[in-house]
């Protein structure tokens, strides 16, 4: 498995702890799994999908910490404007979305509710809960863009 590991992630993931993590798995699911089941299968897809998973994340860019925000400061280079927004800024703009929007958005990012306890809440279906978080992002990304706009002379 290790070995198998190593050539999937091409030598750029840790293939012994992927090959671990494909050994527990097995251990939990394979009394859930029918009797036909061939482990050296069922192992080698769920391998497959951990690895892609970890090279996704790999090349996900982590968030900017302050500490970068000021040395980019120290350079004398503006850095986005995205990167100063406070929860405050967000707020302030979120009161201009449609209370459908609203409502969905604001358990979610700032309650920290999962899709299902919002949906239970307001009585609809998840799928429209996230199609609700997902337009008030839009909204909000162009407000906040048109209010964060360069001034042009």
């Amino acid at each position: 498995m290790v070995k198998l590991a190593h050539r999937i992630g091409h030598g750029r993931l840790d293939a012994e702890d992927l090959a671990q993590e494909v050994l527990e798995r097995w251990t939990r699911a394979a009394p859930h799994l029918p009797p036909t089941t061939n482990p050296r299968a069922w192992m080698t897809v769920v391998l497959r999908r951990l690895a892609i998973d970890q090279l996704r994340r790999s090349r996900v860019w982590s968030p900017v910490s302050a500490d970068e925000r000021r040395l980019r400061a120290a350079d004398g280079e503006p850095g986005p404007w995205w990167l100063e927004l406070e929860v405050a800024d967000v707020v302030r703009v979120l009161g201009e979305l449609p209370e459908t929007l609203r409502g969905a958005f604001q358990q979610f990012a700032f309650e920290g509710r999962s899709y299902d306890e919002i949906a239970c809440d307001l009585g609809i279906a998840r799928a429209t809960v996230g199609v609700r978080v997902l337009r008030a992002r839009l909204q909000l990304k162009r407000l906040l863009s048109a209010r964060h706009a360069p001034v042009e002379p």
